[in-house]
């Protein structure tokens, strides 16, 4: 069996290799890091094999569990976006495009519904001033996820979706789960 570490170390070197990320050697934080997300990948495999499929659970439990799980998640897609778009290159992006203000789910339905018509990526500045670049399976799994909800819930999910880009990746990612 494959230890963590060896697995880790090596796809964080290709990551620095592929994304050439910026290293500061006297800074500790990226250390300290990977040292809470080892504890978290142990804890968590202790965890997924002490819980049974349909055991009952405390809420508070549940609630934790799911804050966790959106947390790491966010981080995950920040990352994501800053090792494919480095901060210098953000501004050479930047003169480029125009990004579209979303200001209500009305503007922000049509260009899902471009994203999977077209089968590309499409960009836009979240109310917090905030860009978010979606592909189009995300925006179908967005798309289908809203069309099943209740008129109260699809409201609520639609203010979510526009209203900083934090609380956009939560609904993103509570889209791709229940799709």
């Amino acid at each position: 069996m494959k230890k963590f570490k060896n697995i880790y170390e090596k796809n964080s070197k290709k990551i620095v290799e592929d994304h050439h990320v910026p290293m500061n050697y006297n800074d500790y934080e990226g250390r300290m890091v990977k040292q809470n997300l080892y504890k978290l990948h142990k804890y968590s495999k202790e965890l997924f094999e002490m819980i049974h499929d349909y055991q009952e659970m405390e809420s508070w439990i549940q609630e934790k569990i799911a804050k966790a799980a959106d947390y790491i998640g966010s981080v995950k897609h920040y990352m994501e976006y800053e090792m494919n778009y480095p901060e210098g290159e953000k501004d050479q992006y930047d003169d480029e495009e125009t990004y579209e203000q979303v200001h209500s789910i009305d503007d922000i339905l049509p260009l899902l519904r471009q994203s999977v018509k077209e089968n590309k990526t499409i960009t836009f500045v979240t109310k917090d001033s905030q860009q978010v670049m979606v592909n189009s399976t995300l925006a179908e799994n967005i798309l289908n996820t809203y069309e099943e909800l209740n008129d109260y819930n699809r409201e609520k999910f639609a203010n979510h979706l526009i209203e900083s880009k934090n609380k956009f990746w939560t609904i993103a990612n509570f889209s791709s789960k229940s799709s």
